[in-house]
């Protein structure tokens, strides 16, 4: 068996596997392009149900461009890595704007709180 090759960063492929999910699901590829690819892959799953008031959600349109059959909601909160072999073909990208979205809400929820005692 050959290397396993990574979609790039920003793309939305489908995924499906082991304990992750028994049917195809939308991820957002989210592993920097610079480090080799091995076993895991980087992702944030989509999915089609609206959470009211869930922070760390980004409503993604379908479009041309993404290669989704409807709205979705990226999970920035369940950012998370799984098996390369269950990556799927490529959809297409996420847009710009929401990619910057999905970036500064990861961001936000991995850094740790300011200390407020200082």
């Amino acid at each position: 068996m050959g290397r396993v090759v990574s979609p790039a960063f920003g793309s939305i492929t489908l995924a499906a596997g082991g304990t992750y999910s028994s049917k195809p699901r939308p991820v957002l590829i989210f592993q920097n392009d610079a480090f080799p690819t091995g076993e895991s892959t980087v992702i944030i799953p989509f999915t089609s149900k609206d959470a009211p008031g869930a922070h760390y959600r980004v409503a993604v349109a379908s479009s041309r461009t993404n290669g989704l059959d409807r709205k979705c909601w990226l999970e920035v909160d369940k950012v998370g890595a799984i098996r390369s072999a269950w990556l799927g073909p490529v959809l297409g990208s996420l847009e710009p704007d929401a990619l910057q979205t999905a970036i500064a809400l990861a961001r936000q929820l991995m850094s740790p709180a300011p200390d407020s005692t200082s």
